[in-house]
């Protein structure tokens, strides 16, 4: 059995690269074209672990004195063998293509003890990006600046001979305390440079990767000699006060920015770079110690340490005119205008407001957890208050080279409305002129059509409103004869006819009855005249009664008695054909009164009471008995007249008179709401 065991090993084909003899420096590792190391060339190299990958605690860099590489540990099979930085180890494994340059993986590892890390490169700021540092054990000036704590690294932001990197570490507990520590100072960062590239092998960017916080010294401070000297604002950075000159700026917060926070003092304004920015909110004065930043227009202040000595009082912003203004002074500034809003974008994080003052545009950037800003439509006149920043379009930022400024608006506020944009802008003028124009259109053409129906039914109902017009005063005229013409004359017919046999019995009688025709004639002359005038006049139709009373006071000529109107109450509407019957009780009166009285003043009064409408016509004539005029043969025609025309609208009617005392006739008509 063992033999043909043996036999069949034998038989095996055998892979090509055990056939190879290993790599065993990692210079020769990467001096591999991407095509023979995709071949899996076999790698036994012996080195030093100079940095792991955070987030892949079996994946670490290696240096052999020769070079650095990246090293991918086996994970399936059997349990991985951790590593820190310090281990000499031996890794056996294969070659692999992908990379920057080529890695190894398959990675066995045997560690062998520990040995001190090798001595770093120390690129300059021209080599930073050079391909041959790639993995490549390095120690640089930098800046902390920033950082982010996760659960499988914490994430540095730094700045390496004035350039923005990542810095990537493993956690630890005390990382967010360490890292407050080191923010805003010089220091010196050892660590591992990494490529990031695509998949043409290009590279895209570079990060640093740090064995742990112990790699990262601060650099020796330059304190002046003793405590570091309390500057004014406007004097950071200038004469002795270098960027590496420990200094303290002394101040009020006046707004948070997502870097730090903004001071002033009583020179000017600068912002203050810190991680913990939050710990002074605005209104705070502070005293803040660190180093001084070359920035565009006004350098900053990089913060080691800041204490807060007590609370401020409310400070006002600076009113800030572009055209007026000393700008050098108001970058960083917080300043208050008012401008006009334009609109809106949305950018990274935050909101791009536009605005214009006095010609010139400029930005707003307001941050996204601001929730307190009121909703702006375009036109809206508002108030703002922020940090003013400059700008220029040109390659250096030189004061006088400033073409304009935006405004960093805080977190809660800066924004105040003064007064909403007219409701009327342009293109709603233009819409509303669209619609009325065309309502106007469709008007006049309804307008057209509706004159063209109305013309028509107009000459209709003009013709049927004359026929009943012209039937209506028929039927008046025939009411009108009826009730005097017609009485009368039959009345005169009686008498006329009882003439006949009177003439030959009774001439006396005869006598008395055709003198008694002959007035009952008389007055129906007078009555037909009345009708007559009646139907000639439409001042009682058009003005009302008292206007029909007063030109019956205007017939009196100059031999005529002096008649005049009294009217009493405001004047109102009376019950259908009452005004008519009215005045012709006032007619036969007056002529009563001038006939027969010889009246020189005739009084006409109306008066409207609550419950009556009273109507009297007083005379200072010769009077007379109303009993025996009552009870005497033939009695007057115009009274018996004037009763009846009372009795027809329910009025009463009462005679006042005796012999040489004059006469009052009064008619007392009940008021009645009409219909």
């Amino acid at each position: 059995m063992f033999r043909c065991l043996v036999i069949l090993l034998c038989l095996l084909p055998i892979p090509a690269a055990s056939a190879m003899e290993p790599i065993t420096r990692l210079s020769d590792l990467r001096a591999l074209s991407v095509e023979v190391a995709s071949t899996g060339v076999p790698v036994h190299i012996e080195g030093t672990v100079v940095g792991l990958v955070p987030s892949a605690s079996f994946h670490f860099f290696l240096h052999d004195g020769t070079s650095g590489c990246f090293i991918k540990t086996i994970l399936k099979g059997r349990p991985a063998i951790p590593v820190v930085p310090g281990d000499r180890v031996i890794v056996t494994g294969v070659s692999d293509a992908l990379g920057y340059y080529p890695s190894v993986k398959d990675g066995h590892v045997r560690v062998l003890g520990k040995a001190p890390l090798p001595l770093p490169v120390t690129p300059d700021a021209g080599e930073l990006f050079s391909p041959h540092l790639d993995s490549q054990w390095v120690e640089v000036p930098a800046v902390v600046t920033g950082f982010e704590i996760a659960d499988k690294c914490v994430t540095l932001n730094v700045e390496v001979h004035g350039l923005p990197f990542k810095a990537e570490l493993p956690p630890s507990p005390d990382a967010g305390k360490t890292a407050v520590s080191l923010m805003q100072q010089p220091v010196r960062m050892r660590g591992i440079i990494g490529t990031i590239f695509n998949a043409e092998r290009q590279m895209t960017d570079r990060h640093f990767f740090v064995p742990d916080f112990a790699a990262i010294v601060p650099a020796a401070r330059t304190n002046n000699g003793g405590s570091p000297p309390l500057l004014d604002v406007s004097r950071l950075l200038t004469g002795s006060f270098g960027p590496t000159a420990l200094v303290r700026l002394r101040g009020v917060v006046t707004q948070l920015d997502r870097k730090g926070f903004y001071l002033r003092d009583s020179t000017g304004s600068t912002l203050i770079l810190t991680a913990d920015a939050d710990d002074f909110p605005p209104g705070s004065m502070v005293e803040a110690e660190g180093f001084g930043m070359v920035a565009p227009f006004r350098p900053v202040l990089r913060a080691i340490r800041i204490v807060k000595s007590g609370e401020s009082p409310p400070i006002a912003p600076v009113a800030f005119d572009y055209h007026k203004e000393n700008l050098s002074s108001r970058h960083s500034e917080w300043i208050t205008l008012e401008a006009d809003f334009l609109g809106q974008t949305e950018g990274r994080g935050e909101a791009i407001l536009q605005f214009s003052k006095g010609g010139r545009f400029f930005e707003g950037l307001l941050p996204e957890q601001n929730k307190q800003h009121p909703v702006l439509t375009a036109g809206d006149r508002v108030r703002l208050t922020g940090i003013c920043e400059l700008t220029t379009s040109q390659a250096l930022p030189r004061i006088d080279w400033v073409d304009g400024f935006r405004i960093l608006l805080p977190e809660n506020g800066g924004i105040e409305i003064v007064s909403r944009a007219p409701w009327w802008t342009p293109l709603r003028l233009l819409y509303a002129l669209g619609i009325m124009s065309g309502a106007a259109a469709l008007g006049f053409f309804g307008t057209w059509l509706l004159r063209r129906q109305v013309k028509g039914q107009m000459l209709i109902i003009s013709d049927k409103l004359r026929n009943e017009a012209v039937g209506e005063e028929r039927d008046r005229m025939a009411r009108e004869l009826h009730d005097t013409l017609e009485q009368q004359l039959s009345g005169v017919a009686l008498q006329l006819d009882s003439l006949d046999h009177a003439i030959t019995r009774n001439p006396a009688a005869a006598a008395d009855t055709l003198s008694l025709a002959r007035r009952m004639l008389r007055y129906t002359r007078v009555e037909a005249r009345r009708s007559v005038w009646n139907l000639r006049s439409k001042i009682l139709e058009q003005d009302g009664l008292a206007a029909a009373l007063r030109a019956i006071t205007e017939t009196s000529g100059p031999a005529g008695p002096i008649m005049e109107v009294v009217i009493n109450g405001d004047e109102r509407l009376l019950a259908p054909g009452a005004d008519l019957h009215l005045l012709r009780i006032t007619q036969e009166a007056i002529t009563n009164s001038i006939k027969h009285g010889g009246a020189a003043h005739i009084r006409i009064g109306l008066e409207y009471l609550p419950e009556i409408t009273r109507l009297s016509i007083t005379d200072d004539g010769s009077g007379f008995d109303p009993v025996a005029a009552n009870k005497a043969a033939g009695s007057h025609f115009g009274l018996l007249g004037m009763r009846e025309r009372a009795g027809k609208i329910g009025a009463s009617l009462t005679i006042v008179s005796s012999p040489a005392q004059g006469c009052c006739v009064t008619v007392a008509l009940p008021f009645r709401t009409p219909p």
